[in-house]
């Protein structure tokens, strides 16, 4: 999960940035966390915060991926598993109550300014994620009154302005071979094989 919480974490500090550049606050304004602790109390560290919280992972479908086989030593192939590709969910949660509630709105609107501006990361504009993650490319997801009320529920939390995200793609690969293959080492003339087997 390494290359999902660091490439949170990078896309959370920026924004923490961009917010606190127009309003600093000690503390920040952002964190990425969950809204209660293990033992379902509030977490105090996400009270008053820009809560960003990974809610689901699914697999990414439109790309097709294929066994792929690589150079060994010292001489032929290896076949790898093709990479697998994840969509991140990603919930945005204004946990400002009471007189802060203002507080929230003007963050979550904020942040939907950040993203509007910064809809795609790549290496070049974010330089901080793994080097394997091509971009990252935020797309706003609408949540009907039922859905929200669902996932907030699943959270134990209670309804407070949101801003839903999927993210789209982060890839994992693993190193491990599955297979092997040898390498050509001459391609024969048809007519050669012909005159061999007429030999025979």
């Amino acid at each position: 999960m390494s290359e999902i919480r660091g490439a949170l974490e990078e896309v959370r500090t920026r924004l923490n940035d961009f917010i606190a550049a127009g309003d600093p606050r000690p503390g920040g304004w952002v964190i990425l966390s969950n809204i209660y602790d293990q033992n379902g109390d509030p977490y105090e560290g996400a009270k008053d915060k820009l809560v960003m919280m990974l809610t689901n992972i699914q697999r990414e479908n439109s790309i097709s991926t294929y066994t792929q086989s690589v150079p060994v030593e010292p001489s032929g192939y290896a076949q790898i598993a093709p990479p697998l590709y994840v969509d991140l969910f990603v919930m945005l949660y204004a946990n400002f109550s009471d007189a802060m509630y203002t507080e929230g709105l003007g963050a979550i609107s904020r942040a939907i300014s950040f993203f509007q501006q910064n809809p795609v990361f790549t290496q070049k504009t974010l330089p901080g994620i793994a080097p394997h993650i091509e971009k990252l490319a935020f797309e706003m997801t609408n949540l009907d009154v039922t859905q929200i009320n669902h996932l907030v529920g699943m959270l134990g939390a209670n309804y407070l302005p949101s801003v839903y995200y999927k993210v789209r793609m982060i890839p994992f690969q693993g190193g491990a071979m599955t297979a092997a293959v040898p390498a050509v080492s001459q391609l024969q003339n048809p007519s050669d094989v012909a005159d061999a087997e007429g030999a025979d």
